[in-house]
């Protein structure tokens, strides 16, 4: 059963921290954070610190920056910045100063947000939208030092006006000098339905200018990512970009595309779908589908996947109960070098969410998992194929996994 404090306490808008000892000063310092749903009525969220993400517990009881419901958290080069789930979302920093962590500048955008890249030291992307209608989409560039917007570019990149589509921004990525966008297409009457879903779209820019250059699409697999997603595309070592096509009811994915959950690869220096790769994954794994797609290292990425019946209503949007009492997603890796797929059974299946709870160090993944009676972290460890139990969480779940090193 998750270990759950009683929450008698209120939580602290404060905490301490260890600075790094004198006698190791060459020595840099990693220090982890979770972002945690605290198990409180109404829920609360916190940015809680972690003595270690692979034993003991995390606890959000008076540790932590309280932060309101329903908070993303984001992992930045230097920076934790945390953001809301509103239609004009304020984003606030976190920083180590002399070993503590401290809040920030903020700033507002007027428009929601749902995918983020951060460029480099001092840059970040973030793509807004709204979630009806064909109006424009904009793509903010903040400066990080400063938390300042310094540009913002509209586009109506992929919107299908002949049938009534908005193109829903899932993630975005910098490569070089392009920016790419993927997105989902969803009915603009905004009931989020999925009429036309049946392949593969990402919108292309130039960068720094941000000027869209073409969208570049592939019929092998349906319509990239998912709702509030942050890995619908993921950078391998060689530059090469992965993108994975979800086609599930659980998902948010209704009609369900006709065409297979599958994987494709964008090659660097490219800037369209590589025709000779194409992983079906339905077909290699038996009948499961991506819910999600994280990248680790060495050609393998972790998967969390499915399977559903997709006659039940029930099955719409299920992946989006962190808390469920009938979780749905299993775990696996991913060989995207050869295309084969392995189930890690150790891992005990998940209720899933919004946006990506995971942390990659070296060939090892760091992965939130939770359902109605468990909510810790796995260490997938992608070169030797095991998966063993971290750190857990004293809350309802992990919602972010985070680190800032000094």
């Amino acid at each position: 059963m998750r270990n759950t404090y009683l929450f008698s306490l209120l939580i602290s808008a404060a905490m301490l921290f260890v600075a790094c000892s004198d006698d190791e000063p060459t020595i840099a310092q990693t220090d982890y954070f979770v972002g945690v749903e605290a198990a409180t009525d109404p829920a609360t969220d916190v940015l809680t610190p972690a003595t270690s993400l692979d034993e003991g517990i995390v606890s959000p009881v008076g540790n932590g920056f309280e932060q309101p419901a329903w908070m993303s958290f984001l992992q930045g080069k230097d920076k934790i910045i945390v953001t809301g789930y509103t239609s004009a979302p304020e984003f606030v920093s976190y920083e180590h100063v002399e070993g503590q962590l401290t809040k920030g500048q903020s700033f507002f955008t007027d428009l929601g947000t749902y995918a983020y890249d951060f460029v480099d030291q001092s840059t970040m992307i973030i793509v807004g939208s709204a979630r009806e209608g064909l109006s424009d989409k904009k793509i903010y560039v903040v400066n990080t030092n400063s938390m300042a917007i310094e540009k913002t570019v509209s586009s109506d990149f992929g919107n299908d006006e002949e049938n009534n589509l908005l193109a829903f921004p899932v993630d975005a990525k910098v490569r070089g000098n392009k920016l790419f966008i993927a997105y989902y297409h969803i009915s603009a009457e905004g009931d989020f339905s999925t009429p036309m879903a049946n392949q593969a779209e990402v919108a292309v820019f130039s960068y720094p200018e941000i000027k869209l250059e073409k969208i570049i699409k592939d019929d092998r697999a349906p319509n990239i990512g998912r709702y509030y997603t942050a890995n619908a595309l993921e950078i391998a070592e060689n530059g090469d970009i992965y993108t994975f096509s979800p086609s599930s009811l659980a998902c948010g994915y209704a009609p369900v595309p006709a065409t297979n959950s599958g994987v494709l690869r964008i090659k660097n220096g490219e800037t369209a779908f590589d025709p000779s790769f194409h992983i079906d994954f339905e077909a290699i794994s038996g009948g499961y589908k991506i819910n999600d797609l994280y990248y680790v290292a060495n050609g393998k990425a972790v998967v969390r996947v499915l399977k559903e019946d997709e006659t039940n209503g029930d099955f719409l949007w299920a992946t989006y109960a962190p808390t469920s009492e009938t979780p749905l997603l299993e775990t696996g890796i991913l060989d995207l070098n050869t295309g084969s797929f392995t189930m890690l059974n150790d891992v005990p299946r998940s209720g899933g969410g919004w946006a990506s709870t995971t942390l990659v160090e070296g060939s090892k993944l760091y992965l939130g998992v939770n359902n109605s009676e468990y909510a810790g972290i796995y260490i997938i460890d992608v070169t030797n194929g095991t998966a063993t139990e971290g750190a857990t969480i004293d809350g309802n779940y992990a919602k972010a996994i985070l680190s800032l090193t000094e």
